[in-house]
C-alpha cells in the first residue's frame, strides 16, 4: 500500500516540473526557428523572458537602453507575450502611418475587458466595429472640421489661464480641466464649470486608474495568471480583482453619464445651434432601420468615450511641458 502511495506522490511532484521543462524546451526551439525573422533584442530567460529587466512602473527606461544597444526596432519577450519596441519616431511613422493597412491591427490586451476598457475603440481589433467607430470619430475631429471649435478652445484657454494665476500649484488639474472641457463640449455639448466639474472629475478618476493597467507589461501578468480575477476577496492577490471591478464601474460612468446628458439635452442644444458629435449622430441614427441602431449607438458611445480619453492624454502632455518650462525658468 505505502509504495503505491509514494509512487503516486512522486508522479504528482514530477508532472509540474516536466511541464516547465517541456515548455522551456519548446520556447527554446521556437526562438531558434524565429531568430532570423525577428529584430535583435536582449536574450530572454526560459519562461520568464526579459521580464526581470523591466521596471513595470517605468518600462521606457529599459526600452531606451535596449534601443541604444540593439537599434530602433527591438524584440523582447515578457513571460509569454512577444513585443516589438519601436525606439524611433521615423520608424514609427513609416510602419504605423505609411503602412497602416498592414500594421493597423492591435494585439489583445488581457486587462482590456476585465478593467472595462473595451469601450475605448483604440484598443479594438481592426474590424468592422473599429472602422465604424473611426469613421464617426474622424467626421468630428478631422482637421478641417476641428476649425469650428477654435472659439470654444479660446474661451476655455482663457479660463485655464485665470485658474493658473489664481492657483498655480494645481497646474495639472487646470490642464486636465481645460482639455476635458473642450472635449466634453465638442463631444457631448456639455458645458463644464471652470473648476471641479463633476463629469470632468469622474473622467479623471477613471482614466488615471485605467492608464496604469492598460500597458503590455501589466497585461502580461493577467494573461499568464487569469485566475487572479476569480480569487475570493479575503485571499492574497485579490486586489487586482477589486481594482478591475472599480475600474469597470468608473469606465461605465464615463461612457454613459455624459452620453445620457447629450440625449436629454439634444433638442435644447439643436434649438440653440450648439451641435455636438453625439447630438449630430443621434439625429443621423433616426434615419437608420431598427436593426442597425443598436450597433450604431454602441459605436457612437465608444467613439465619444475615446475622444475623452484622448483629451486626458493631451492634458498629461501639456502638464509635462509646463513643469519642464517652470523648472527651466527657476534655474
Amino acid at each position: 500500500m505505502f509504495p503505491s502511495v509514494d509512487r503516486r506522490l512522486a508522479i504528482v511532484a514530477v508532472l509540474p516540473a516536466s511541464f516547465v521543462v517541456i515548455k522551456a524546451f519548446r520556447q527554446l526551439i521556437q526562438n531558434k526557428h524565429s531568430k532570423l525573422c525577428l529584430p535583435p533584442g536582449p536574450t530572454p530567460l526560459p519562461l520568464l523572458g526579459n521580464v526581470l529587466s523591466i521596471d513595470i512602473k517605468e518600462p521606457w527606461l529599459a526600452y531606451t537602453e535596449w534601443g541604444a544597444t540593439y537599434g530602433d526596432l527591438v524584440f523582447s519577450r515578457l513571460l509569454g507575450q512577444e513585443l516589438v519596441v519601436i525606439n524611433s519616431q521615423d520608424v514609427a511613422e513609416a510602419l504605423m502611418d505609411k503602412r497602416s493597412r498592414i500594421y493597423s491591427d492591435r494585439p489583445y490586451i488581457a486587462t482590456r475587458d476585465p478593467f472595462g476598457w473595451s469601450v475605448i475603440f483604440a484598443f479594438l481589433g481592426y474590424d468592422d466595429e473599429w472602422r465604424l467607430c473611426r469613421r464617426l470619430f474622424h467626421q468630428t475631429f478631422r482637421p478641417d472640421s476641428a476649425l469650428k471649435f477654435r472659439p470654444l478652445q479660446i474661451r476655455h484657454a482663457r479660463e485655464m489661464i485665470v485658474n493658473l494665476i489664481d492657483d498655480p500649484e494645481n497646474y495639472y488639474s487646470h490642464f486636465a480641466t481645460f482639455s476635458s472641457s473642450v472635449a466634453m463640449s465638442v463631444t457631448y455639448g456639455y458645458q463644464t464649470v471652470p473648476r471641479d466639474d463633476p463629469l470632468v472629475r469622474t473622467a479623471e478618476n477613471a482614466l488615471a486608474m485605467g492608464f496604469k493597467v492598460m500597458t503590455p507589461e501589466r497585461a502580461t501578468l493577467l494573461k499568464m495568471f487569469p485566475f487572479l480575477l476569480r480569487l475570493p476577496d479575503w485571499c492574497w492577490g485579490s486586489a487586482i480583482k477589486r481594482d478591475a471591478q472599480l475600474s469597470t464601474h468608473r469606465m461605465t460612468e464615463v461612457t454613459n453619464l455624459p452620453f445620457q446628458y447629450a440625449q436629454e439635452h439634444m433638442a435644447e442644444s439643436l434649438s440653440l445651434g450648439e451641435a455636438s458629435m453625439v447630438s449630430d449622430n443621434l439625429q443621423r441614427m433616426e434615419t437608420l432601420d431598427q436593426t442597425s441602431r443598436p450597433t450604431f449607438q454602441d459605436a457612437l458611445k465608444k467613439a465619444a468615450a475615446t475622444a475623452i480619453t484622448g483629451s486626458y492624454e493631451t492634458s498629461e502632455y501639456w502638464a509635462i511641458l509646463y513643469s519642464l518650462q517652470l523648472r527651466k525658468s527657476r534655474q
